[in-house]
């Protein structure tokens, strides 16, 4: 799994500026819009955006 990212926000439109400057700085995607859940603060979350296809070796031991 990649790196996740959460911005904060005292209102709507500084969440969406920091969503906004993330993506464009680390090429990530948004996953959630700004929201405000408990009316304590504006939070959205992104993703690096990958290419790379997903890892499906085996590790550890594992049981049969």
């Amino acid at each position: 799994m990649g790196a996740r990212y959460t911005v904060h926000g005292k209102t709507q439109q500084e969440c969406q500026q920091a969503l906004d400057d993330l993506c464009r700085l680390l090429g990530a995607v948004p996953t959630t819009r700004p929201i405000d859940p408990a009316g304590r603060g504006w939070i959205a979350r992104a993703v690096l955006e990958t290419t790379e296809a997903p890892d499906h070796q085996v590790r550890g031991s594992v049981m049969q």
